[in-house]
């Protein structure tokens, strides 16, 4: 087996490779890319590699590393992100790519001079974490997994029927040119509490809107008060045609869950699911719409932006957003209908490596991880 890295040709093979790979939950959940399996990267960064792990010019693994600038203990570091490592269930291949898992990330971090590698890998998924960050044998030449933050992807299905709007005094515009300076310092002033923000000046501002696909600024929805401040703001964007999720089949939990959703939904309380691929033989996508951009000064002004954005979806969709499970103003709002899938992010060291500072629970602060980067 030799592995290579990916060219831009190398696209489509590796969508479909990309594709025939299930991630479990109480949802079964396959992973469409259509033919550009590199476009969610370009959204990310434009500094990325992918790594194809081939026996005789078959694909039987791949893994990406994506580098961002990013604020971390109050610095602006390049750090490098590990995505989307897919494995065939062949031993031969499992135990090659353990081989050269290793090595290909210490490569990334001198090549591109990162000082830290992260990933993020869903909780529900026990083999994953199994295989990862609890090995069973120290004889495997792999990075040591160094939990960082947890925090909880949150979908919102639809609103109680005696659910009532918050702040309804409160004036929700949307973003132009005549409120742009503020927005941008408003988002710069909030995301530099966090880590791992990709935000932290104008310029930075601007970079990211611009490489995001689809994203105006018309888009932002901005939470004003009696004198014109800022005081929230959130861009739903959706990602259909970059990266769809199409439901293989529901757990009993998951089924009794989309059956209740669609019967709210013919009194206009929840929005359906699509039904699985394994029972109708049909690909159909969940509709998410991510929150992006959320800032919020209170958790009423929080459900007052939520208020807005499902207001303004489409009758198939359905709004989806990361919340850090200590902070406590982005909580689930009672009055919806939700559901929650648990995430972790890692941080990767090569054996050997003390593990840094800002991995002590007396340095946590927020963290900024948009919903779209975790899928």
């Amino acid at each position: 087996m030799i592995l290579e890295v990916a060219k831009p040709q190398d696209s489509a093979i590796l969508a479909e490779f990309y594709k025939s790979f299930a991630w479990r939950g109480a949802v079964e959940i396959k992973l469409d890319r259509g033919k550009d399996f590199f476009a969610p990267y370009e959204i990310q960064s434009d500094r990325y590699l992918t790594y194809a792990l081939k026996d005789e010019g078959r694909i039987e693994g791949i893994a990406s590393f994506l580098i961002r600038d990013v604020l971390l203990n109050n610095k602006v570091h390049p750090v490098a992100f590990g995505r989307d490592l897919r494995i065939s269930s062949s031993r031969r291949a499992i135990l090659s790519w353990s081989q050269h898992f290793l090595p290909v990330m210490e490569e990334i971090m001198h090549t591109f001079k990162c000082e830290y590698v992260f990933s993020v890998l869903s909780m529900s998924e026990v083999q994953a974490l199994n295989a990862f960050v609890r090995p069973r044998t120290q004889k495997r030449p792999l990075p040591h997994y160094h939990l960082f933050r947890r925090f909880n992807m949150v979908t919102l299905h639809g609103r109680l029927p005696w659910a009532r709007k918050p702040l309804p005094q409160l004036r929700i515009r949307p973003g132009n040119s005549n409120n742009l300076d503020a927005l941008v310092n408003y988002i710069c002033m909030k995301s530099r509490q966090k880590d791992l923000s990709t935000v932290w000046n104008q310029n930075s501002f601007f970079d990211k809107l611009n490489r995001w696909k689809g994203l105006q600024l018309s888009d932002f929805q901005i939470a004003l008060d009696r004198k014109d401040n800022i005081v929230g703001c959130v861009a739903p964007w959706s990602a259909g045609g970059i990266q769809d999720l199409i439901p293989i089949d529901y757990s009993l939990k998951a089924n009794n869950f989309r059956q209740f959703l669609s019967f709210g939904s013919h009194f206009g309380w929840t929005r359906k699911l699509p039904p699985p691929t394994s029972r109708t033989q049909i690909e159909s996508g969940f509709n998410f719409k991510f929150l992006n951009f959320l800032n919020a000064e209170n958790g009423d002004i929080f459900e007052s932006l939520l208020w807005r954005s499902f207001d303004e979806s489409r009758e198939d969709e359905f709004l989806i957003y990361n919340q850090l499970r200590s902070d406590f103003i982005y909580r689930r709002p009672f009055n919806w209908i939700s559901s929650k899938m648990p995430f972790g992010i890692f941080l990767l060291l090569p054996p050997g490596n003390e593990p840094p500072n800002f991995l002590h629970p007396s340095h946590e602060k927020g963290v900024e991880m948009e919903p779209f980067y975790s899928l």
